[in-house]
């Protein structure tokens, strides 16, 4: 199967730490398909020099994490279908036969299932899908959620007209989400494929205490907007739980 999507990394001041870039080099994912966007002068400087044999590196400037989506779009969309990652991934890992996990750990394999994923979504006319958001066989499963919100990896498809909100700092992932869903269209997620990641926490740990605060605001704020998507975590004012009945598909 031919590649019929790019890989596309945002990240800021980490260029002694791309663990996605390095993972996608190691199993064999060549230059051309990794696109790496970065915000200022001095991190296109730092991340050439590191990992700018492995990766095209993209200068767009923004100022948070939420425009640097949009740059993505903005830039890649209308050419091609587009995996949007964080740069903290490790590892993606799918169910095999006997229900465990196991990383993926060469370049083809990972290409031909995120290829046949989008084949999936253009056939069914789905826009946007993602994967198992927790690497935990426990909870996966070969099926596909068509009612589920999505997070941390964003499959696109070619031509997609929406763009994340940029007056969330934080939980521009569930608005985007909330938006489609609320209109009856559906969202794919592949809950056979999941992601070993660090996500944004501190040493310790814990996410750092501007984004908690933001994201407890901004919880607020999408409840209030789309009551018929989401409400507040119970026992957790920082996380949303999705209040819309899933449909699922075998897969």
């Amino acid at each position: 199967m031919e590649n019929n999507f790019v890989y596309a990394i945002l990240s800021y001041n980490r260029s002694e730490r791309q663990l996605t870039v390095n993972y996608l080099q190691k199993i064999g994912i060549k230059k051309e398909q990794i696109f790496v966007f970065v915000q200022t002068e001095e991190d296109k400087k730092k991340y050439e020099e590191i990992i700018g044999n492995f990766a095209q590196i993209i200068l767009k400037e923004a100022s948070r994490g939420v425009e640097a989506r949009n740059n993505i779009l903005n830039e890649l969309i209308d050419k091609t279908n587009v995996m949007m990652l964080d740069d903290d991934i490790s590892a993606i890992g799918q169910l095999n036969g006997s229900n465990e996990i196991v990383k993926i750990e060469d370049g083809e394999t990972l290409n031909k299932t995120f290829g046949t994923f989008f084949e999936l979504c253009e056939k069914s006319k789905v826009k946007m899908f993602g994967i198992y958001p927790v690497f935990n066989d426990f909870y996966m499963e070969r099926s596909i959620s068509t009612k589920a919100p999505i997070n941390t990896v964003f499959g696109i498809l070619k031509g997609f007209k929406e763009r994340f909100n940029e007056e969330y700092d934080t939980k521009e992932d569930a608005e985007i989400c909330a938006r489609i869903l609320r209109t009856g269209r559906s969202i794919f997620r592949f809950n056979s494929l999941a992601v070993e990641a660090d996500h944004r926490k501190t040493k310790n740990g814990y996410i750092d205490d501007w984004h908690q605060e933001e994201n407890v605001r901004c919880v607020k704020r999408i409840t209030r907007e789309y009551p018929t998507v989401y409400k507040e975590q119970k026992g957790k004012p920082w996380e949303v739980r999705c209040i819309i009945k899933d449909k699922k598909i075998k897969f």
